[in-house]
């Protein structure tokens, strides 16, 4: 019976996360300004998540100086905007959600997410400052 529960879960979580990378975010892109960048880096957080300001937001601000402009980023609160995590089927901090110049989901990453992770969700290639 257990393994009948996770198995409807796991199908379920699936389901769910093809459903938003099908669906897009091109609302989101405008509304956090990226229009000249590349990508659009969400990274969902809360005030006492210890892992999102000590290992999510670096590796994110290490992106952003390797990757000057081609990348924007924007730190969502899951806290205050509930119906945002819902959307991307946010349940753990931190997680970050890559979205392309084209309103595309990329990647969503439940955990923590390397710099060299987000470069490669982000595609943008092996271009950057060292």
């Amino acid at each position: 019976m257990l393994v009948a529960v996770f198995g409807g879960l796991w199908i379920w979580i699936g389901w769910r996360r093809r459903s938003v990378m099908r669906s897009g975010a091109r609302d989101l892109w405008t509304s956090f300004g990226a229009a000249p960048a590349e990508a659009l880096v969400l990274a969902f957080t809360t005030p006492e998540c210890m892992p999102c300001k000590t290992v999510q937001r670096p590796a994110i601000e290490a992106l952003e100086r390797r990757h000057p402009g081609r990348i924007v980023s924007g730190e969502v609160n899951a806290i205050e905007a509930p119906d945002l995590a819902r959307r991307f089927g946010i349940l753990t901090v931190p997680s970050t959600v890559i979205i392309g110049r084209d309103g595309r989901v990329r990647a969503i990453n439940h955990g923590m997410a390397t710099t060299e992770q987000l470069v490669t969700q982000a595609r943008l290639g092996g271009v950057g400052k060292q």
